[in-house]
């Protein structure tokens, strides 16, 4: 084949899925040399039977990134100490040692973290699956090191992440998972990618609040602290409250309220109606602001919400400042650019979207080895009970 020299060639491929309870959503990007990013190919509803065997084929070749939302898949932090033999404390630690008591504390945890996994996502802890778990922090003898290893200690503390789903999409998703270890393939819980972005631009604490139309989750995070908390808890809110108030009100289906909500945001309605449904709505937003002062937040909360509202970002409300999903920061702060007029989607949802992408890329060339072999011994422990 002859190049041509003003084409580029050498675009990397990156498929980003996001797996939720009724569809999958896709997105191809391309980034090349100078990290430009650019939209390849978008799906509502992307699902792999459907697939060709010409694009299975092309999708051997890029890297694909599966992220679950946070009521199909829950991530834990657990701080954990490992205790090595006494006559082994003035003797540099070695990589099979170490690799030993990973092993062991993974085994310790695991069956605690599934328990707690399975009554966030509702579901039984013989359908609740490992599948990935990395040590994010290590300290020796209260020091922080990057490696413990050639270190002499009397104990290593990590802190331990482990991402559990469930069977069902363990199931959905083997076609990806079982070549895994082949190529790139990186799967992770779409809230933990987001605060992983949001880390790199904004010093913890802050919290995170993820509104669907399954449900709403919401994250403290504050890695400052001695055992780097994330907490994670429900909302009693759901996304589409707003469509329901509308549907009940107008006598109307889920489909045509959704069109006139959009109309509302937009203000492409009358002015009556858009004092009608202001009044409507105003009431389920200020429950969504009560159910928030009730969880207690404090500090900067980002809003990760499915179904727009309709408030004006930054938002105070007693001892807490609601903001949205930040895009133009992260690509700054991370080197990337893209040019958006062209996506058929918003800031906030492109913000959500490329969230994976960005930490998979960020943290793929910095994966320690030690991460390497814990997923690669311990991957989707419990998965075939």
């Amino acid at each position: 084949m002859i190049k041509l020299p003003f084409i580029d060639y050498s675009r990397e491929k990156f498929l980003l899925l996001e797996v939720y309870p009724r569809a999958t959503r896709g997105l191809l990007i391309s980034i090349d040399q100078g990290k430009k990013i650019k939209l390849e190919k978008i799906w509502s509803n992307f699902s792999w039977s459907n697939l060709s065997r010409h694009f299975r084929q092309k999708i051997t070749k890029w890297n694909v990134i599966v992220s679950a939302s946070p009521v199909l898949a829950v991530t834990t932090v657990i701080p954990i100490r490992l205790e090595r033999e006494k006559n082994s404390h003035a003797s540099p630690i070695q990589a099979g040692e170490l690799e030993n008591l990973l092993a062991q504390a993974t085994a310790k945890i695991f069956n605690q973290c599934r328990a707690f996994a399975s009554r966030s996502l509702g579901i039984d802890e013989l359908d609740t699956i490992l599948i990935d778990n990395r040590v994010i922090g290590f300290k020796i003898d209260n020091h922080q090191v990057v490696n413990p290893i050639d270190f002499k200690a009397k104990h290593i503390d990590a802190i331990f992440e482990l991402t559990l789903t469930t069977r069902k999409i363990f199931d959905d998703w083997k076609n990806f998972f079982n070549i895994g270890e082949t190529r790139n393939f990186f799967f992770t819980e779409l809230s933990r990618a987001e605060i992983s972005v949001l880390e790199k631009i904004k010093r913890t604490p802050f919290s995170l609040v993820v509104i669907e139309k399954d449900g709403t989750t919401a994250f403290h995070i504050d890695r400052s602290s001695k055992n780097s908390i994330v907490r994670r808890f429900k909302i009693n809110w759901l996304a589409d409250k707003m469509i329901s108030e509308i549907s009940k009100a107008w006598g109307v289906d889920e489909s045509i309220a959704r069109e006139i909500y959009s109309n509302y945001l937009k203000k492409d309605v009358s002015p009556h109606v858009f004092r009608y449904l202001s009044r409507l709505t105003s009431p389920v937003i200020e429950s969504l602001y009560k159910e928030l002062k009730k969880a207690n937040l404090k500090g900067q909360v980002f809003m990760d919400t499915h179904l727009p509202i309709p408030t004006v970002f930054p938002k105070r409300l007693r001892g807490m400042t609601i903001v949205d999903l930040p895009v133009m920061p992260v690509l700054d702060k991370l080197g990337f650019k893209a040019d958006f007029r062209d996506w058929p989607i918003g800031a906030h949802e492109i913000s959500r979207r490329l969230a994976p992408f960005f930490e998979f890329y960020y943290n793929n060339d910095k994966e320690s080895s030690i991460n390497h072999w814990l997923r690669r011994r311990l991957h989707w422990l419990g998965s075939s009970s």
